[in-house]
Protein backbone atom coordinates (compact mmCIF):
# COMPACT_ATOMS: atom_id res chain seq x y z
CA UNK A 1 0.00 0.00 0.00
CA UNK A 2 1.27 3.12 -0.96
CA UNK A 3 1.76 5.28 1.98
CA UNK A 4 -0.48 8.38 2.57
CA UNK A 5 -0.34 11.57 4.57
CA UNK A 6 -3.22 13.35 5.78
CA UNK A 7 -2.35 17.22 5.37
CA UNK A 8 -5.10 18.96 5.89
CA UNK A 9 -8.71 17.28 7.93
CA UNK A 10 -11.89 18.42 6.54
CA UNK A 11 -10.55 20.47 3.95
CA UNK A 12 -9.55 23.09 6.90
CA UNK A 13 -6.02 24.32 7.99
CA UNK A 14 -5.40 21.88 10.62
CA UNK A 15 -1.94 20.14 9.74
CA UNK A 16 -1.29 16.71 10.99
CA UNK A 17 2.45 15.38 11.16
CA UNK A 18 4.16 16.48 8.04
CA UNK A 19 6.85 15.11 8.94
CA UNK A 20 6.25 11.29 9.04
CA UNK A 21 4.25 10.26 6.11
CA UNK A 22 1.98 7.13 7.00
CA UNK A 23 -1.33 4.66 5.81
CA UNK A 24 -3.63 4.02 8.49
CA UNK A 25 -3.08 1.22 10.17
CA UNK A 26 -6.21 -1.72 9.02
CA UNK A 27 -8.83 -2.54 11.65
CA UNK A 28 -8.82 -5.28 13.47
CA UNK A 29 -11.51 -8.29 13.74
CA UNK A 30 -12.29 -7.12 17.00
CA UNK A 31 -12.86 -3.57 15.75
CA UNK A 32 -14.96 -4.74 13.18
CA UNK A 33 -17.58 -6.34 15.62
CA UNK A 34 -17.10 -3.28 17.80
CA UNK A 35 -18.36 -1.43 13.97
CA UNK A 36 -21.82 -3.33 13.80
CA UNK A 37 -22.20 -1.53 17.37
CA UNK A 38 -20.79 1.82 17.00
CA UNK A 39 -22.57 4.84 16.10
CA UNK A 40 -21.26 6.71 12.77
CA UNK A 41 -20.51 10.55 12.93
CA UNK A 42 -20.58 11.95 9.80
CA UNK A 43 -17.75 14.81 10.06
CA UNK A 44 -18.89 17.97 8.32
CA UNK A 45 -16.68 20.83 6.80
CA UNK A 46 -17.24 24.21 8.73
CA UNK A 47 -19.37 26.01 6.15
CA UNK A 48 -23.02 24.35 7.32
CA UNK A 49 -23.96 25.18 3.68
CA UNK A 50 -21.05 24.39 1.56
CA UNK A 51 -21.94 21.84 -1.60
CA UNK A 52 -19.80 18.93 0.04
CA UNK A 53 -22.14 19.13 3.68
CA UNK A 54 -25.41 19.10 1.78
CA UNK A 55 -24.28 16.00 -0.10
CA UNK A 56 -22.82 14.30 2.12
CA UNK A 57 -26.03 14.81 4.01
CA UNK A 58 -28.07 13.96 1.65
CA UNK A 59 -26.00 10.68 0.49
CA UNK A 60 -25.89 9.31 4.12
CA UNK A 61 -29.65 10.10 5.24
CA UNK A 62 -30.56 8.21 1.89
CA UNK A 63 -28.13 5.09 1.59
CA UNK A 64 -25.85 4.47 5.05
CA UNK A 65 -28.00 1.46 6.90
CA UNK A 66 -25.47 -0.64 8.58
CA UNK A 67 -25.14 1.52 12.21
CA UNK A 68 -27.05 4.42 13.40
CA UNK A 69 -25.81 7.92 12.38
CA UNK A 70 -25.50 11.60 13.72
CA UNK A 71 -23.48 14.74 11.53
CA UNK A 72 -20.91 16.44 13.52
CA UNK A 73 -18.72 19.73 13.70
CA UNK A 74 -14.85 19.08 13.48
CA UNK A 75 -14.44 20.36 16.30
CA UNK A 76 -17.05 17.66 17.80
CA UNK A 77 -14.95 15.59 15.71
CA UNK A 78 -11.45 16.46 18.07
CA UNK A 79 -13.25 15.40 21.36
CA UNK A 80 -14.31 11.79 19.71
CA UNK A 81 -11.25 10.30 17.58
CA UNK A 82 -10.70 8.80 21.02
CA UNK A 83 -13.41 6.84 21.31
CA UNK A 84 -12.34 3.41 20.46
CA UNK A 85 -16.69 2.44 20.26
CA UNK A 86 -17.27 5.28 17.90
CA UNK A 87 -16.63 5.33 13.66
CA UNK A 88 -16.42 8.28 11.32
CA UNK A 89 -16.82 8.94 7.80
CA UNK A 90 -14.64 12.46 6.72
CA UNK A 91 -13.32 14.07 4.00
CA UNK A 92 -9.77 14.34 3.86
CA UNK A 93 -7.21 16.26 1.86
CA UNK A 94 -3.76 14.09 1.12
CA UNK A 95 -0.53 13.92 -0.67
CA UNK A 96 1.05 10.69 -1.36
CA UNK A 97 4.45 9.91 0.27
CA UNK A 98 5.50 8.53 -3.48
CA UNK A 99 3.98 11.56 -5.54
CA UNK A 100 7.46 13.27 -6.26
CA UNK A 101 4.91 16.06 -7.54
CA UNK A 102 3.03 16.63 -4.28
CA UNK A 103 0.01 15.87 -5.73
CA UNK A 104 -2.62 16.37 -3.23
CA UNK A 105 -6.34 14.55 -3.38
CA UNK A 106 -9.59 14.23 -1.44
CA UNK A 107 -10.25 10.90 0.11
CA UNK A 108 -13.40 9.29 1.38
CA UNK A 109 -12.56 8.34 4.77
CA UNK A 110 -14.46 5.91 7.26
CA UNK A 111 -12.65 5.50 10.03
CA UNK A 112 -12.97 3.49 14.06
CA UNK A 113 -12.00 5.82 16.76
CA UNK A 114 -9.03 5.01 18.92
CA UNK A 115 -6.69 6.37 21.41
CA UNK A 116 -4.79 8.36 19.13
CA UNK A 117 -3.54 11.80 18.74
CA UNK A 118 -4.04 12.06 14.96
CA UNK A 119 -5.99 10.78 12.16
CA UNK A 120 -3.17 9.40 10.74
CA UNK A 121 -3.14 6.78 13.38
CA UNK A 122 -6.96 5.69 13.31
CA UNK A 123 -7.63 2.29 12.21
CA UNK A 124 -8.86 2.15 8.95
CA UNK A 125 -11.67 0.78 7.49
CA UNK A 126 -11.97 1.92 3.94
CA UNK A 127 -10.31 4.88 2.02
CA UNK A 128 -11.82 6.10 -1.21
CA UNK A 129 -10.71 8.64 -3.64
CA UNK A 130 -13.33 11.49 -4.76
CA UNK A 131 -10.67 13.78 -6.66
CA UNK A 132 -7.61 16.08 -6.88
CA UNK A 133 -7.61 19.05 -4.28
CA UNK A 134 -8.07 21.79 -7.08
CA UNK A 135 -11.09 20.36 -8.61
CA UNK A 136 -14.56 21.34 -8.39
CA UNK A 137 -16.61 19.16 -6.16
CA UNK A 138 -19.42 18.49 -8.89
CA UNK A 139 -16.55 15.96 -10.11
CA UNK A 140 -17.62 13.80 -7.19
CA UNK A 141 -20.69 15.17 -5.48
CA UNK A 142 -23.16 13.45 -7.76
CA UNK A 143 -21.44 9.93 -7.05
CA UNK A 144 -21.43 10.80 -3.17
CA UNK A 145 -24.49 7.82 -3.23
CA UNK A 146 -22.35 5.17 -4.88
CA UNK A 147 -19.42 5.67 -2.68
CA UNK A 148 -21.58 5.66 0.69
CA UNK A 149 -23.65 2.30 -1.03
CA UNK A 150 -19.86 0.49 -1.72
CA UNK A 151 -18.41 1.44 1.77
CA UNK A 152 -20.87 -0.46 2.97
CA UNK A 153 -20.64 -3.90 1.24
CA UNK A 154 -16.63 -3.42 1.86
CA UNK A 155 -17.14 -3.88 5.23
CA UNK A 156 -19.58 -6.29 5.38
CA UNK A 157 -16.49 -7.96 3.33
CA UNK A 158 -14.10 -6.74 5.24
CA UNK A 159 -16.41 -8.36 8.49
CA UNK A 160 -16.42 -11.98 6.33
CA UNK A 161 -13.11 -11.94 5.14
CA UNK A 162 -9.85 -13.62 6.87
CA UNK A 163 -7.77 -11.60 5.16
CA UNK A 164 -8.43 -7.72 5.20
CA UNK A 165 -5.41 -6.48 3.96
CA UNK A 166 -6.03 -8.20 0.47
CA UNK A 167 -9.42 -6.83 0.94
CA UNK A 168 -8.58 -3.41 1.49
CA UNK A 169 -6.87 -2.98 -1.65
CA UNK A 170 -9.21 -2.08 -3.83
CA UNK A 171 -7.59 -3.65 -6.90
CA UNK A 172 -9.20 -6.67 -5.22
CA UNK A 173 -12.84 -5.76 -6.77
CA UNK A 174 -10.88 -6.65 -10.35
CA UNK A 175 -12.07 -10.29 -9.98
CA UNK A 176 -15.91 -8.53 -10.28
CA UNK A 177 -14.58 -7.41 -14.64
CA UNK A 178 -15.75 -10.86 -15.46
CA UNK A 179 -19.09 -9.81 -14.74
CA UNK A 180 -19.24 -6.74 -16.73
CA UNK A 181 -20.77 -7.95 -19.92
CA UNK A 182 -24.05 -7.46 -20.54
CA UNK A 183 -24.46 -3.93 -18.28
CA UNK A 184 -25.04 -0.55 -19.46
CA UNK A 185 -21.22 1.42 -18.77
CA UNK A 186 -22.16 5.17 -18.42
CA UNK A 187 -19.37 7.69 -18.64
CA UNK A 188 -19.14 11.59 -18.45
CA UNK A 189 -17.11 12.72 -21.80
CA UNK A 190 -14.98 14.92 -19.96
CA UNK A 191 -13.75 11.24 -18.25
CA UNK A 192 -12.47 9.62 -21.59
CA UNK A 193 -9.32 10.34 -22.99
CA UNK A 194 -8.98 11.45 -26.84
CA UNK A 195 -7.93 8.39 -27.75
CA UNK A 196 -11.35 7.07 -26.71
CA UNK A 197 -13.93 10.49 -27.06
CA UNK A 198 -16.53 9.28 -29.20
CA UNK A 199 -18.66 6.19 -29.14
CA UNK A 200 -17.44 4.74 -32.31
CA UNK A 201 -13.99 4.69 -30.81
CA UNK A 202 -14.96 3.30 -27.65
CA UNK A 203 -16.54 0.69 -29.44
CA UNK A 204 -13.31 -0.54 -31.38
CA UNK A 205 -12.38 -1.54 -27.57
CA UNK A 206 -15.22 -1.96 -26.02
CA UNK A 207 -18.24 -4.77 -27.24
CA UNK A 208 -20.65 -4.37 -24.78
CA UNK A 209 -23.22 -1.52 -24.29
CA UNK A 210 -21.84 2.10 -23.25
CA UNK A 211 -23.50 5.40 -23.12
CA UNK A 212 -22.16 8.64 -23.08
CA UNK A 213 -24.07 10.93 -20.47
CA UNK A 214 -24.30 14.35 -18.24
CA UNK A 215 -23.51 14.27 -14.32
CA UNK A 216 -27.42 14.44 -13.76
CA UNK A 217 -27.90 11.10 -15.66
CA UNK A 218 -25.36 9.28 -13.29
CA UNK A 219 -27.18 10.97 -10.21
CA UNK A 220 -30.56 9.58 -11.45
CA UNK A 221 -28.63 6.26 -12.24
CA UNK A 222 -27.50 5.89 -8.72
CA UNK A 223 -31.05 7.31 -7.06
CA UNK A 224 -32.86 5.07 -9.36
CA UNK A 225 -30.55 2.03 -8.91
CA UNK A 226 -30.99 0.89 -12.27
CA UNK A 227 -30.83 -2.19 -13.14
CA UNK A 228 -27.56 -3.80 -14.95
CA UNK A 229 -25.66 -0.46 -14.82
CA UNK A 230 -22.15 0.76 -14.02
CA UNK A 231 -20.71 3.96 -13.93
CA UNK A 232 -17.51 5.36 -14.56
CA UNK A 233 -15.66 7.40 -11.68
CA UNK A 234 -12.43 8.73 -12.77
CA UNK A 235 -10.25 11.22 -11.22
CA UNK A 236 -7.79 13.67 -12.96
CA UNK A 237 -6.28 16.72 -11.70
CA UNK A 238 -6.97 20.25 -13.49
CA UNK A 239 -6.23 21.16 -17.34
CA UNK A 240 -3.58 23.46 -15.86
CA UNK A 241 -1.61 21.05 -13.99
CA UNK A 242 -1.32 17.98 -15.50
CA UNK A 243 0.81 15.87 -13.26
CA UNK A 244 0.20 13.03 -10.67
CA UNK A 245 -2.20 10.24 -10.84
CA UNK A 246 -5.26 9.61 -12.92
CA UNK A 247 -7.56 7.22 -11.00
CA UNK A 248 -10.14 4.84 -13.01
CA UNK A 249 -12.95 3.04 -10.60
CA UNK A 250 -15.85 1.42 -11.59
CA UNK A 251 -19.11 1.08 -9.67
CA UNK A 252 -22.33 -1.01 -10.34
CA UNK A 253 -25.36 1.01 -9.09
CA UNK A 254 -27.70 -1.57 -8.40
CA UNK A 255 -25.69 -3.81 -6.66
CA UNK A 256 -23.30 -1.43 -5.22
CA UNK A 257 -20.31 -3.68 -6.08
CA UNK A 258 -17.00 -2.38 -7.76
CA UNK A 259 -15.68 -3.64 -11.31
CA UNK A 260 -12.50 -1.75 -11.92
CA UNK A 261 -9.80 0.15 -9.92
CA UNK A 262 -6.83 1.06 -11.95
CA UNK A 263 -4.80 4.45 -11.68
CA UNK A 264 -1.73 5.34 -13.66
CA UNK A 265 0.88 8.42 -13.52
CA UNK A 266 -0.28 11.02 -16.39
CA UNK A 267 2.52 11.51 -18.95
CA UNK A 268 2.34 12.50 -22.75
CA UNK A 269 1.92 8.81 -23.99
CA UNK A 270 -0.37 8.05 -20.63
CA UNK A 271 -2.48 11.50 -20.62
CA UNK A 272 -5.34 11.61 -18.01
CA UNK A 273 -8.95 10.07 -18.31
CA UNK A 274 -9.84 6.53 -19.15
CA UNK A 275 -7.78 4.87 -21.64
CA UNK A 276 -8.16 2.15 -25.05
CA UNK A 277 -6.50 0.07 -23.20
CA UNK A 278 -8.73 -0.11 -19.82
CA UNK A 279 -11.61 -0.87 -22.12
CA UNK A 280 -9.75 -3.40 -23.51
CA UNK A 281 -8.74 -4.33 -19.84
CA UNK A 282 -12.52 -4.88 -18.64
CA UNK A 283 -13.50 -6.85 -21.97
CA UNK A 284 -11.02 -9.42 -20.95
CA UNK A 285 -12.72 -12.94 -20.32
CA UNK A 286 -11.21 -13.71 -16.61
Amino acid sequence: MVKRIITVSFLLCTIFGLGKAQHNKLVTKEQLVIFGKSTTYVVLDENPMSEYNMGIKDAVEKYWKITPFKFISSREFDTKLKDPTASFILRTKTFLSKDKNCSEYNYLNFLMGDKVTAINDMPELLTIPLSYAGVEIDTYSNKLGIFIKFAQEHIKNLQAGSRPSEINNLKYYNKNIRDIKGKTLLVQAEDLSEEVNTLEKIKAQYPYDVKIVSSEEIEKAIAGQTANTIILHQISPSPKDRVGRSYKIIYGVDDSKMYYYNFENISQKRPAGILAKDFKRITFDW
